[in-house]
């Protein structure tokens, strides 16, 4: 993105043709973009931060200012812009995070935006699944290297 810096964590995987980072529409000029976002009473503050072992999948969007650690931002789902999502969420398909939202830790977001809180636990289980995840992917792409 060319509207602010993003920070990506350690083990964190982007799935190809997701977003990352505040989008813009070319239909209006810098000047009508920085008036909307001061008739909205926001800043304009453009940064995205993933912590570390996020996953974000294909044709996600993520526009907000933080994504906690261990979440996954699932196909097609949407964090709007200034949104700070908790640590070990997971965002289902083609679900939305509202602009500015706050969601707390463990949250799931399925179906029609509805939410529950995840209380099994299983933190550990889901980055010990993430790393080998990882690790995976690291020994497909050394593969892929040699050939």
């Amino acid at each position: 993105t060319t509207n602010g810096p993003v920070t990506i964590g350690e083990s964190c995987v982007v799935n190809e043709k997701a977003v990352i980072g505040l989008t813009t529409t070319f239909e209006s000029t810098p000047d009508e973009q920085q008036e909307q976002q001061q008739q909205q009473g926001h800043d304009g503050d453009a940064s995205v931060v993933l912590e570390n072992h996020v996953v974000v999948e294909s044709k996600a969007l993520v526009e907000g200012a933080t994504v906690g650690e261990g979440t996954v931002v699932e196909v097609g789902a949407k964090v709007g812009k200034g949104a700070v999502v908790g640590k070990y969420c997971k965002i289902g398909p083609l679900c939305t995070v509202e602009p500015y939202e706050m969601v707390p830790d463990h949250t799931v977001i399925y179906g029609y935006n509805e939410r529950r809180i995840d209380r099994s636990g299983a933190d550990r289980s889901r980055a010990k699944t993430m790393e080998q995840h990882i690790d995976m992917l690291r020994k497909v792409e050394m593969a892929a290297r040699r050939k």
